[in-house]
């Protein structure tokens, strides 16, 4: 076998450095600030609320875009912004040390990623639920799964 990593999987690796490394930190800071991070949201929730009730065309628009507002914010508590930091954090660092794996062309490391690519996926739809659960489930899948096929390419590479 080739010891020889491909530019493709350097790239790939490389991106998945920078963006788990971001991850971890932006996990840490959302556990600490889980507080502050509710408040602000709940606050803007109340102003797209009545804006929405000010420009809506008829009461059942508005009572449609008041019912998905509902959904995010009864989903949307301290403990379960704290939750997602820790699955995020959880998640991140089972990337990043996936992507290490890879970079050195052990076959094990796409594993470690994919598992940390379902937990992104998943966590939101069971911590949140609801409209908002899937809208970020949804959002982590896009990418996540993306680059599993993207390093799934690469397998061959690995041992």
């Amino acid at each position: 076998m080739n010891s020889i990593r491909p530019n493709f999987l350097t790239v790939l690796c490389i991106l998945t450095f920078i963006g788990s490394a971001y991850g971890i930190f932006q996990a840490i800071t959302s556990y600490t600030t889980a507080d502050v991070t509710v408040g602000v949201a709940k606050d803007a929730m109340e102003e797209v609320t009545d804006q929405i009730e000010d420009q809506a065309d008829s009461e059942k628009e508005a009572e449609m875009a008041n019912k998905i507002i509902g959904s995010i914010t009864d989903g949307l508590t301290v403990e379960n912004v704290k939750q997602i930091g820790i699955a995020s954090g959880i998640s991140n660092l089972l990337t990043l040390l996936g992507a290490i794996l890879m970079w050195g062309l052990n076959k094990k490391g796409f594993w470690l990623y994919a598992i940390g690519t379902a937990i992104i996926i998943f966590a939101p739809i069971f911590i949140y639920g609801g409209f908002m659960g899937a809208a970020a489930g949804g959002v982590y899948a896009f990418i996540g799964i993306l680059f599993c096929v993207l390093y799934g390419m690469n397998l061959k590479h690995m041992s």
